[in-house]
């Protein structure tokens, strides 16, 4: 309990001192200004199966400041982690929570976005979450299974995954909206980010043998409009939205059989809101699916299959509540299992969860998640997690 009282006092702190500077922005050399402070928390339980019961407690710290200078952007993104962990009761492979890390403080981005409005393009240069604008599905960001932020065959793959959440690298990103409601774009980064012996605090090294990580999306938006956006993003007010991305890792990497294989794959996101209420506003039924695909010699899974729904303004009165079901199924690759003598049965885990709006800055999550077949280990057993998040913005 000492623990959470400093950190919420910390966040009342730093929430202080970012409403300073926004009292302040208008003597500042920026046209704007704009910071957020938000603090989440997760305490869940794993009531059944895994390798243990029991309960853990969690949080995650997020400080982001974004300055605008002649239709530039400048962004910084401080991150802190601290707690347990819920999937070392459970058992699971694909992290059951997205804010579940290592023990650290960081500065996860750090980055400028420089517009080219003769062809409607920005480049974006800097310390960069790919998963920000790659890979990303905006009906998905409803639930806790880190699944559905991004696709287990991405996220797995090189030697401590791409840049993502936890670990970001230095990279470059194009992107642009020259034809109307579709967006290209592509993005280069180092391989590997952080140190791998060491992956607490900020890290950027640079080593030509490691390599790096190439990327590339093109979506296709049903209103025109909504893909105009040269910022940094996933434009949001579509009712519609197909993309289809492949990536690859410059340096090889050894696989199953002993042999060098590069790191490579593809992958495939469509959503889409299936019923508005009340003449078009948000309140209404969505869906997503995605699908992912890997060079199986080298790495653990060969194929991703995800889907789910959500329902805004579900219950009466209720406008702005979210109500989610949603499953995970990454699919072992033969060679993995070759390899291992093993013949097991891919781990499956399927969420329901109901975000409930209490006000403008604060929200409480109910969240179950049942998950079959844990890290497709033979003497593990079905686990059961539930549990509650909360999250409080400045």
């Amino acid at each position: 309990m000492k623990k959470v009282f400093i950190r919420t006092l910390l966040v009342a702190l730093i929430a202080a001192h970012v409403g300073n500077i926004a009292a302040q922005e208008k003597k500042s050399i920026f046209d704007s200004v704009s910071t957020s402070v938000t603090y989440t928390a997760d305490l869940l339980g794993n009531t059944m199966g895994g390798f243990d019961t029991g309960l853990r407690y969690f949080d995650n710290l997020d400080v982001e400041v974004e300055a605008k200078w002649n239709d530039f952007t400048f962004f910084a993104y401080g991150l802190a982690n601290q707690g347990g962990s819920i999937s070392e009761l459970a058992g699971d492979f694909q992290a059951i929570s997205n804010i579940e890390a290592e023990n650290s403080w960081r500065i996860f981005e750090a980055w400028a976005n420089i517009p080219v409005q003769p062809i409607k393009s920005s480049i974006l240069v800097g310390l960069y979450d790919l998963n920000s604008e790659f890979d990303e599905i905006n009906t998905g960001l409803l639930f806790m299974n880190s699944s559905h932020g991004i696709g287990p065959d991405l996220s797995f793959s090189g030697v401590t995954g791409p840049s993502i959440f936890p670990l970001s690298s230095l990279g470059i990103r194009f992107k642009t909206n020259l034809i109307p409601g579709i967006t290209i774009k592509g993005a280069v980064l180092d391989a590997v980010p952080s140190d791998p012996t060491n992956t607490t605090g900020t890290k950027v090294r640079l080593r030509e043998s490691e390599g790096v990580l190439m990327i590339g999306e093109v979506s296709w938006y049903k209103r025109p409009e909504a893909g105009q956006s040269i910022d940094r993003g996933v434009n949001e007010d579509s009712p519609f939205r197909v993309a289809i991305g492949l990536w690859q890792y410059s340096e090889e990497r050894e696989g199953w059989n002993g042999e060098m294989e590069l790191d490579a794959g593809l992958y495939a996101i469509a959503e889409a809101r299936v019923f508005s209420e009340k003449g078009g506003t948000e309140q209404g039924l969505s869906i997503f699916g995605r699908f992912g695909a890997v060079n199986e010699d080298i790495n653990r899974f060969s194929q991703y299959i995800g889907t789910g729904l959500t329902y805004t303004g579900l219950l009466p009165g209720r406008d702005q509540d979210q109500f989610g079901i949603a499953a995970s199924l990454p699919m072992n690759s033969d060679p993995f299992l070759d390899e291992n003598r093993l013949d097991l049965a891919n781990e499956l885990i399927t969420e329901v969860t109901y975000l409930w709006i209490v006000t403008e800055s604060f929200s409480l999550q109910l969240d179950a998640q049942y998950i079959a077949n844990p890290n497709q280990a033979e003497d593990l057993e079905d686990a059961l997690v539930v549990g509650i998040r909360t999250s409080i913005g400045f």
